[in-house]
């Protein structure tokens, strides 16, 4: 049987950890973008149908 040590159990957490800091904000900043382009079109077809209703 192969056990393992308390520094390899650390070493395992640690790169798990590190992985973690490093995959959510990218997962964050991808959904940040996305819904602020979502949000922006939405604001922008408003405007434009205001803008459509008030020149008419």
């Amino acid at each position: 049987m192969n056990q393992v040590g308390v520094g390899g159990v650390l070493v395992s957490f640690f790169s798990i950890f590190g992985l973690l800091f490093t995959v959510v904000p990218i997962i964050f900043f991808l959904w940040f973008a996305i819904t602020t382009t979502k949000q922006l079109k939405m604001q922008t077809k408003l405007l434009e149908e205001i803008k459509a209703r008030l020149n008419s």
